[in-house]
């Protein structure tokens, strides 16, 4: 039997004509009437069900294959919700956990984790690390050693690597700033062990450090490793040249527009360690810049030091512009070094969503600027978003991580 939705005569309604029922199939037709699909929607299209299994099965087999199944279902379901959410609060995110549960189970489900003492938080950075890092054997990967507050209450010393003008964490730790759990240079060499643990072959290293973490541990470890390593000195760091004089590392460049570079000893506490020093005030710089490498000194190594601040602009998206860490109320360092965890775990998933939006060439539709003008992690959130808000699940690239070096 055929049946015919016809318009109705202008001078009567579509609830006279048809009939309170029938009008809304009607106004159902000519509302999809009006919606223009631009790409194809196979029969079994997916949906958020298995486009969220899609996750958990790469956290599980990819990311973080020697954890409990159950525990990496529950990373992989509260990473996503942080990512959806853009935030890390227990009660902001639970709304968003893919299940059927209610927010106050899920909000409980994300706070027992937190507590599960089962769960190693730097046994599942490890795994990540070395998930993130398998595919760059036999490249140059930048390591960003630095430290940063969460308001007066903990402190998080980290390892990221270099990535497209931002930082993937790899290992950190995290303390009370009154109640170390050991010296700082232990935790910091604790924290290369355990990167180093998870370089791929042949992989070539330079470190950054800023002034507060220059210290010799770094400079022979470096050279004990094999690694480059690229270091800003404090001003009052004292130099000594090939004819035994000594001096100020600031007095190379007293003034704008002067650069000093050569080879001088540095250190003179711990002993003295021969290297390179790079020595620059430019004109329109508020201070100088005094690196310290251990290759032959160029201006090269400013361009290479710079980068040392997409750390900074991703401690900036953990504590604001992503994920809002900092207003956690999670100030145990245990139970802070698991939600750690878990925004690691979100920070990759937007990561890798937004370079397959840049390699796929569908940056103009989020970001319309000639010149890019978000980051990778936000350009992936706003993607995800985007694709589950509107049901384009197809447009989610989940099976895998996609991230390749620029």
């Amino acid at each position: 039997m055929l049946v015919l939705f016809l318009p109705p005569p202008l001078w009567l309604s579509a609830r006279q004509f048809f009939g309170e029922e029938a009008e809304k199939a009607f106004l159902a037709i000519r509302l999809n009437c009006n919606v223009k699909v631009d790409y194809l929607v196979p029969e079994d299209a997916m949906n958020l069900n298995t486009t969220v299994q899609r996750w958990r099965t790469t956290v599980a087999q990819l990311l973080l294959p020697g954890l409990h199944g159950h525990q990496a279902k529950a990373l992989a379901d509260l990473s996503w919700a942080i990512a959806l959410s853009g935030n890390c609060q227990a009660g902001r995110l639970a709304t968003h956990v893919p299940t059927a549960a209610k927010p106050a189970s899920s909000r409980r489900r994300c706070e027992r984790l937190l507590d599960n003492a089962r769960l190693p938080p730097r046994v599942a950075q490890r795994q990540l690390a070395q998930a993130l890092l398998q595919q760059a054997s036999g490249q140059t990967l930048l390591l960003l050693l630095d430290e940063t507050p969460k308001g007066n209450d903990l402190r998080v010393l980290s390892i990221r690597v270099a990535y497209r003008r931002r930082a993937l964490p790899l290992a950190a730790l995290c303390y009370r700033p009154e109640a170390l759990p050991q010296p700082q240079p232990r935790l910091v060499r604790s924290l290369l062990r355990q990167v180093l643990a998870c370089l791929p072959p042949q992989a070539r290293v330079v470190l950054l450090a800023d002034r507060g973490l220059a210290w010799p541990l770094l400079v022979d470890w470096c050279q004990e490793h094999g690694w480059h390593y690229v270091l800003r000195l404090q001003r009052t760091t004292r130099v000594r040249f090939p004819d035994g004089s000594e001096r100020s590392v600031a007095d190379l460049v007293p003034c704008r527009g002067r650069r000093w570079l050569g080879e001088a000893e540095v250190f003179k506490k711990a002993g003295w360690r021969g290297a390179q020093v790079v020595a620059t005030w430019e004109r329109d710089q508020r201070e100088a810049w005094l690196l310290l490498t251990d290759e032959w000194a160029s201006l090269r190594h400013c361009r290479v030091y710079s980068k040392r601040t997409w750390v900074e602009e991703a401690h900036r998206d953990d504590k604001g512009a992503a994920f809002h860490w900092e207003q956690s109320q999670v100030v145990d360092p245990a139970h802070a070094l698991r939600l750690l965890l878990l925004i690691a775990l979100a920070t990759v998933l937007a990561a890798s969503q937004g370079t397959a939006v840049l390699k796929g060439g569908h940056r103009r539709a989020l970001d319309p600027h000639r010149v890019r003008r978000l980051s990778v992690v936000q350009l992936g959130l706003r993607w995800l978003r985007y694709a589950v808000e509107h049901g384009l699940y197809d447009h989610l690239k989940l099976d895998r991580l996609y991230l390749y070096p620029k």
